[in-house]
């Protein structure tokens, strides 16, 4: 051991050694030369070395800004390094001063400068030589005061914000240690509870706020000590290492919370709880413990104060019925109004109850059914007695008001755990593998009908929106439509969570069986050969403690068609598996044992989803080449598990790419490795059908391919990739694509109308813009910090342009310079925006050729321009329809030169819009000019225009006006023309 720490520690010194030499020669420079331009290179080169090495630091901080947290160290470093950079600054402008003074006259001056540079350079190297023994430049986070969670508000609701401040109140009181919320089951206890973890000031009282839900829903009992004290020390993030039993764990839980003030917030309690064999101990600093149950006699040895949840008064009832509902022209609506009493009547004022009425209610348009809807209503029993079984009863009648493709779909969304956060994209190709949507010819066909039925089941409150990928099921309702499926005689179903099954349920238990889910059911042994027929889903994922399945299982599962292994610690899948016939979705995310895939994979002929993100595979075993209808993977690509990871992956790209039908593919990046697998991807990007293709890295994700409504949205990290793609693909196949180079495609296009589209971000080689430009094509340029003007480009290529975007590129001064030898040019172009161009002072320097199907020119925050175009380029302009200049501020003139043009001047123009420039004094010299085509202006922010650029009779068509009062009303242009347009005005 010894003498590998020594190895280490010469690597590291000769690492360290290796990177001083570089930066040597700088430092003899600045020590030994006289001349002050040499030291001054000297030192420009070593800050922008430094300046590189804390953008690099900077790029890691962002990239972990999720999960850690600079450390002080380097917090300090880079303080100083900012410091040094800003003094680097300033000399860099003393240094432009030297220069131009004359050297002889100035020998003292440059001497005293010379050794201010050689002060500030020893301290840049000894920044940059404190940078190699920077060790620790991030730490892990602590863990976050509060965890906020998605709740309702309850601001208007009396009866639930009641309870909230008083309990607020007593956590203030040094008195209180614990506080028992109580209440029927559904009555709000939770979402009183889940407002206080976020209120403001609790942030304010506590260290640390730590949720806990103590049992699941449907249980007479807690949960295991063991698991309430595994969710404390993931929210304190304690590594507690190879510490196991419950006796020490506690001890460790308890060190941690002695010194701190906590407030532990313990939802749905439903026995006594001992907070000593948790580890969390009775403190005098003001900590805090609150509670909620519906039992009255629950931990009375904790809770030293109670409040209770009453039932929702009439009107609370009505206004939270008429809030969910969210249809004002419902509630507007007399005879429906008179029926919404009786409707949360009949819902015993119970919030869940209305929640759900609600939802079923906002779907129904019309007084008939709203009639409808309460007589079904009223074929049940009104709530009585608060059991859970009356609740069960009273949501069923809901689910029926459901169609029976959505019911099944409603259905199958509570075979998963209390608290689960449910994929949309699993639960949508789990829902098409199960068969239960309409059949549809394709599959995309497929899923939006799935997603249809998935924002209808939204919007009817029975999953909820917990993230942009993810729904949740209320407790309550999951287990109603457990219970519902309990007593369906046309479907056998096999569910349970979160039980300690030790051993195998018998054999028997699995018979005729169509639903099976046993997920996080702490199970270790399955049956060996059950007979399940009927079998098409199988959820067995989040049961760490099951190792092996026995070899015969599968037999007798022919009609299996979505199998869920997800963390389970399976070695193998066994050759059973290939008789699956029938199987589409299989889930082996997170099986870290599982390292080989068995050798005849490719036989699940009809497997449609695999997921092997997070397993032991190494790597994509060639068979999988053979899975014909293989539409979406999901892979990991790391580093730690192979010495050679690009290599590996690029044999699994080899794979992925001879996959016939895939049409998804979305791939788990490990921090700093996605660089490195960008110049893979043109090869996937190539293959035909796909339409998504996704990295996803542990704080961000990021769509390369992305279809959508027959576009495809393809993103390029760099201009040598795209390069690579376009001499792989034919010119036809990018004809429906928007292509993104250096940005994110989140980042919509500016202009939709034309394809095919190319957005740079950032300065891009003329010999990448002339293969795009290849073909007929609209372009975008953003923050391109080089180009001048667009006659950098042949003028065969410039009119392959038919849309243009040029915007944030600060060195643009004109679109063409003048010098183009009077060819054609732009002449196909048909839009050009022109936007956050600092230094572009016009659209040509000189008599041009070209434009002459430009329909829409739009102009906006360009401050050094003063005119759009001479009087003469007008003539250029006979099909523009749309002119637009925005916040241009020094813009004197709309059009400039001498009026040696025939009427009418823009014969096409549709629109025209002129706003925020303060110092325009004319749109035309002469208002005797004829707009035969205007139909709409609008001038907003122009002070200085005082006239109209027509007669009476010069703008028959116009039909809007739209600027502001004072302006129209100190308009100069005669009294008829202001009486004519007076009423197409719309005044702000």
């Amino acid at each position: 051991m010894a003498e590998a720490i020594a190895a280490g520690a010469g690597v590291a010194a000769a690492i360290i050694q290796g990177k001083t030499a570089l930066w040597e020669p700088l430092k003899q420079t600045i020590a030994l030369s006289k001349d002050m331009d040499e030291i001054y290179g000297a030192l420009d080169d070593a800050m922008q070395t430094l300046i590189a090495k804390r953008d690099d630091h900077e790029d890691m901080v962002q990239r972990h800004k999720t999960t850690m947290t600079p450390s002080n160290a380097y917090t300090n470093w880079i303080l100083r390094v900012n410091l040094v950079a800003k003094e680097v600054n300033d000399l860099k402008a003393k240094y432009t001063k030297e220069r131009k003074r004359s050297s002889w006259f100035s020998i003292g001056s440059r001497s005293s400068f010379t050794k201010k540079m050689r002060k500030t350079a020893s301290r840049v190297f000894a920044l940059m030589e404190e940078d190699t023994h920077l060790v620790d430049v991030l730490v892990d986070k602590k863990p976050a005061c509060v965890v906020e969670m998605i709740t309702s508000k309850i601001t208007n609701i009396p009866t639930l914000q009641q309870p909230l401040e008083q309990t607020l109140g007593w956590l203030c009181d040094k008195r209180v240690r614990g506080i028992r919320i109580h209440g029927l089951i559904g009555s709000g206890k939770t979402t009183i509870m889940e407002n206080l973890n976020n209120h403001v000031k609790v942030a304010e009282m506590f260290d640390i706020v730590i949720w806990v839900t103590v049992s699941r829903e449907g249980s007479i009992e807690n949960r295991g000590i063991d698991q309430i004290q595994q969710v404390i020390i993931q929210r304190l993030k304690l590594n507690i290492g190879v510490t196991t039993t419950i006796d020490l764990i506690a001890s460790r839980i308890r060190e941690e919370l002695t010194n701190i003030k906590y407030l532990l917030l313990l939802d749905d309690v439903k026995e006594d709880l001992s907070l000593d064999k948790i580890g969390v101990p009775i403190s005098e600093n003001g900590s805090k413990i609150v509670f909620t149950t519906r039992l009255r006699h629950v931990c009375s040895s904790i809770a030293t104060r109670q409040t209770n949840v009453a039932t929702l008064n009439r009107k609370e009832a009505l206004d939270m019925f008429k809030s969910v509902l969210d249809r004002p022209h419902l509630a507007e609506n007399s005879n429906i109004k008179r029926l919404m009493p009786l409707i949360v009547n009949w819902c015993g004022y119970h919030p869940l109850m209305i929640k759900v009425a609600a939802g079923v209610f906002r779907v129904k348009e019309t007084e008939e059914s709203w009639h409808d809807g309460l007589i079904n209503l009223r074929k049940w029993p009104e709530k009585g007695d608060d059991t859970m079984q009356e609740i069960y009863k009273l949501l069923a009648c809901f689910f029926d008001s459901l169609k029976v493709v959505q019911k099944k779909c409603f259905f199958y969304s509570a075979l998963y755990p209390e608290d689960s956060d449910i994929q949309k994209d699993c639960l949508l190709d789990n829902w098409a593998a199960d068969e239960l949507l309409d059949t549809v010819d394709d599959v995309e066909g497929t899923r939006v009908s799935g997603r249809d039925i998935l924002d209808y089941l939204k919007m009817l409150s029975l999953v909820e929106e917990n993230t942009q990928q993810c729904i949740r099921m209320h407790k309550l309702i999951r287990l109603a439509a457990l219970y519902n499926l309990s007593t369906n005689e046309d479907q056998e179903n096999l569910i349970k969570f979160g039980e300690a099954l030790h051993k195998p349920l018998d054999v028997e238990c699995w018979k005729n069986k169509r639903w099976i889910s046993l997920v996080d059911s702490k199970m270790n042994a399955l049956p060996d050969e059950p007979d399940c027929p009927k079998l098409s889903t199988l959820f067995l994922q989040k049961n760490p403690n099951l190792e092996v399945i026995p070899r015969a299982f599968f037999n007798h599962m022919q009609g299996l068609r979505v199998l869920d292994l997800y963390d389970t610690r399976i070695s193998s899948l066994p050759s059973s598996v290939l008789n699956l016939v029938t199987l589409k979705v299989l889930y082996l995310q997170k099986c870290v044992a599982l390292v080989e895939l068995p050798h005849d994979i490719g036989n699940l002929q009809k497997l449609e989803v695999l997921d092997t993100r997070g397993s032991g595979l190494a790597n994509i075993p060639p068979q999988v080449e053979r899975l014909i209808c293989l539409r979406r993977l999901l892979v990991s690509f790391t580093s730690s598990s192979s010495s050679s990871p690009i290599q590996e992956a690029t044999e699994d790209i080899k794979v992925i790419s001879k996959i016939p039908k895939l049409k998804e593919l979305v791939i788990d990046v490990e921090e700093g490795l996605e660089k490195l697998l960008y110049g893979l991807i043109v090869n996937v990007v190539t293959l035909t059908n796909l339409s998504l293709l996704q990295f996803c890295s542990p704080n961000k994700v990021v769509d390369l391919i992305k279809a959508i409504g027959g576009c495809w949205k393809i993103n390029f990290p760099n201009e040598k990739l795209l390069q690579k793609y376009i001499d792989k693909v034919e010119s036809s196949k990018l004809e429906n694509c928007q292509i993104f180079i250096g940005c994110d495609i989140s980042s919509p296009p500016h202009i939709m109308k034309f394809m095919p589209y190319f957005k740079f971000n950032g300065e891009v080689s003329n010999n990448t813009i002339s293969q795009v430009l290849g073909n007929d094509v609209a372009i975008e340029l953003v923050n391109h910090n080089e180009l001048e003007h667009l006659s950098n480009f042949t003028p065969a290529n410039m009119n392959k342009i038919r849309s243009c975007v040029i915007k944030g590129c600060n060195k643009m001064r004109t679109i063409v310079d003048g010098n183009t030898g009077g060819s054609l040019i732009l002449n196909n172009l048909e839009q050009l925006h022109m936007i956050n161009l600092p230094f572009l002072k016009n659209i040509s320097e000189g008599p041009m050729q070209g434009l002459n199907n430009l329909k829409t020119l739009i102009l906006c925050n360009c401050p050094m321009l003063t005119w759009v175009c001479t009087y003469g380029v007008i003539l250029q302009l006979p099909e523009i329809r749309h002119l637009e200049v925005k916040g241009c501020s020094e813009m004197k003139e709309i059009f400039s030169g001498p009026v040696n043009v025939v009427s009418p001047v823009l014969p096409n123009l549709k629109k025209l819009i002129l706003v925020d420039m303060p110092q325009l004094t004319s749109i035309l010299v002469s208002n005797s000019f004829e707009w035969p085509s205007l139909e709409r202006i609008k001038i907003l922010g122009c002070p200085e225009l005082k006239r109209l650029p027509f007669r009476k009779d010069g703008a028959a068509k116009l039909k809007s006006i739209e600027t502001e009062k004072s302006w129209w009303e100190a308009l100069e242009n005669d009294k008829d023309v202001k009486e004519q347009f007076q009423r197409y005005c719309t005044l702000s």
